[in-house]
């Protein structure tokens, strides 16, 4: 696993996250929806409803969803307090700031650009010189893995 692989764990858990609401959101939506199942009036019909049992089975989806969403969200302040930790122990203050503003805060390489006050091209640059320094500080590029807990493990 590379430096960029291992810090990219963050972006993957956040859309996980991201996800899992959207899919929570669909069922909320159908649950609430009011119409026919084509999303279209029926003269002669002015509201469709649910059964009972369909109903039961969304709630307890949306429930199930829920709790996924509580242990991802778990998961990702677990992740980005391990990775802060390394970042933060790297000597480069200007290496710090970058990888913390794109795998922590999940800057676009616009925003760290401007929150650096540099260029985007010299970003782009120092950005491969920090992936380098995480990589030798926390573990080669050549496949050996990062020093990170059992819980990022499992989620990557």
């Amino acid at each position: 696993m590379t430096a960029k692989e291992y810090l990219q764990k963050v972006y993957y858990i956040d859309k996980r996250i991201k996800r899992l609401q959207r899919r929570r959101e669909d069922i909320r939506n159908d649950m609430y929806s009011i119409g026919s199942p084509s999303g279209k009036m029926d003269a002669d019909k002015v509201q469709t409803s649910m059964s009972g049992d369909t109903m039961l089975r969304l709630i307890a989806r949306v429930d199930d969803l829920e709790r996924d969403i509580v242990r991802e969200l778990t998961v990702l302040t677990e992740v980005k307090q391990i990775i802060t930790d390394q970042i933060e122990a790297l000597s480069d203050e200007r290496y710090r700031m970058l990888l913390f503003d794109r795998y922590i805060l999940l800057y676009s390489w616009e925003q760290v650009a401007v929150d650096m006050n540099y260029r985007i091209k010299w970003v782009y640059e120092l950005h491969g010189k920090a992936l380098q320094a995480f990589a030798e500080k926390w573990g080669s590029q050549t496949g050996k893995q990062m020093c990170y807990d059992d819980t990022v493990a499992e989620h990557g």
